[in-house]
Parts: structure tokens; sequence; C-alpha cells
């Protein structure tokens, strides 16, 4: 029987919710999250036993210890991380990581300003290069000018998503589980 699970990471701005629930189901089965990277979650498969899951933005500079042990200390056992994503697991009727909306939107907080300045800078660029075509005569800086502006798209567009993903969390009624 093979002791590895996979799950796909669809990105926590649009999935975590959906992510949160699955980890919560498959612990009950004996699958438990041990590695998260850009594209999957990675389980592991134990003793079958409730757990609930929950996750935290932080960007650990310093302090990591301290970080960790708030949690462990209110009854939360670290799972894994990935950049400034950290994974928690508990028993069920633990106190949640967040108990009141303004807390829990706060964890975004850094995370959409970083998406909303991407968008920004990346739809200036756009405008500025498709200005700039308009009045250069040369064919090779009008092509460059044609990729830069390529490239604007394909980093506005990701940005866009994300930026409304979090805005719709923004405006999502908080329930504490």
């Amino acid at each position: 029987m093979e002791n590895n699970k996979y799950l796909l990471n669809m990105g926590l701005a649009f999935d975590e919710d959906r992510v949160i629930k699955r980890l919560n189901d498959l612990s009950k089965d004996g699958w438990f999250l041990s590695e998260m990277t850009l594209f999957r979650y990675k389980l592991i498969k134990g003793e079958s036993k409730e757990l609930i899951y929950a996750m935290d933005y932080k960007d650990l500079k310093e302090n990591e210890d301290e970080y960790f042990q708030i949690f462990e200390n209110s009854g939360w056992t670290h799972m894994c991380s990935h950049g400034p994503f950290h994974f928690f697991s508990a028993l069920p009727g633990t106190v949640a990581i967040y108990t009141d909306k303004e807390n829990y939107q706060e964890k975004y907080k850094s995370t959409k300003g970083v998406y909303l300045k991407s968008l920004i800078i990346s739809l200036t660029i756009l405008i500025l290069t498709s200005l700039l075509e308009i009045f250069v005569d040369n064919n090779i800086i009008s092509k460059i000018l044609f990729c830069i502006g390529i490239i604007s798209v394909a980093i506005a567009m990701p940005s866009l998503m994300v930026t409304i993903a979090y805005l719709i969390k923004d405006k999502k009624g908080f329930k504490v589980e």
C-alpha cells in the first residue's frame, strides 16, 4: 500500500477553504499533511484520527520559534510550511486560530498587498508600452515594446485573479468553524 498521497495545490487565494475541509476529511482515513509545495500537498499515511486543520500567513524573518510556540501552547501542531504559508492541525474542539473577522482578514493583508502592487505595476507598464508603440517607427523597438507588453499581461492576469480572490475573501462572511 502506498504511504504517500498528493493533492493538487490550486492556490490558497482560491482554494484555502476546500483544502482545509479536504485535509480534515482525509485525517479520518489516516492521511496527514507533511509537505506543501507551490503545486501540491504531500500527505503521509498514519493511524486514523480526526483532526482539524488551519492555515496562517506569516513571513517569518525573525521570532520563528516564538511564533510556532504560540500555536503549540494553544493546542495546534505545526504540520508544514512553504514560504509564508503555515499549516497547523489540532484535535476537534480546539479554539480556532482566528476567532474574529478582523484578525482573519489581517492574515491576508500583506499577501493581498503584494499582488495588488504587482497588478498596478504590470498594468502601468502595459499602458506605457502600448502608448510608446504608437509613436515608435522603429520595427525592432516596436517588437521589444510588444514583448514587454506581453510579459506585463502575463504578470497582470494572475495578479488580477488573486487580487479579486482576496477582495472576495474580504467581503465573505466570517465564521468560526
